[in-house]
């Protein structure tokens, strides 16, 4: 099923009533739905293209597949809603995996380091 609500502030409610949060992407970048479900201790089952395998730690967090596999995502979510401990283990594993790297202190702290090394000109550009 697919939820298409626009504009939440509730976000933190809904996960909470989500067993499983799957994305079946052709193509993404940076899976932000994925980090707010595993911040969110939601284990994942999402395919693997652009920025997913990134976030999502495969057999860990969640379940990667192929894109395309929708019997790949059908078999991990029904692995995970068939075995709720198994879905809370990878839960708690995803939201450990993502609240180092993504954490709002976290996220604030290397902008302003971004911006400080713009402004004094000492940002290390990467070597090619």
């Amino acid at each position: 099923m697919h939820i298409f609500t626009g504009w939440r502030r509730d976000l933190p409610r809904i996960y909470a009533d989500l067993d499983v949060v799957a994305l079946s992407s052709l193509n993404e970048g940076t899976p932000v739905s994925l980090i707010e479900a595993m911040a969110a201790a939601r284990p994942v089952v999402a395919t693997r293209v652009g920025g997913v395998a990134d976030v999502v730690l495969d057999k860990k967090s969640g379940y990667l597949v192929q894109s395309k596999d929708a019997e790949g995502l059908a078999r991990g979510i029904l692995d995970l809603l068939r075995a709720p401990e198994k879905a809370r283990r990878m839960g708690l594993i995803g939201r450990a995996a993502v609240h180092p790297k993504y954490a709002s202190d976290t996220l604030l702290a290397n902008v302003e380091r971004l911006y400080l090394e713009l402004l004094t000109g000492t940002i290390r550009l990467p070597k090619s």
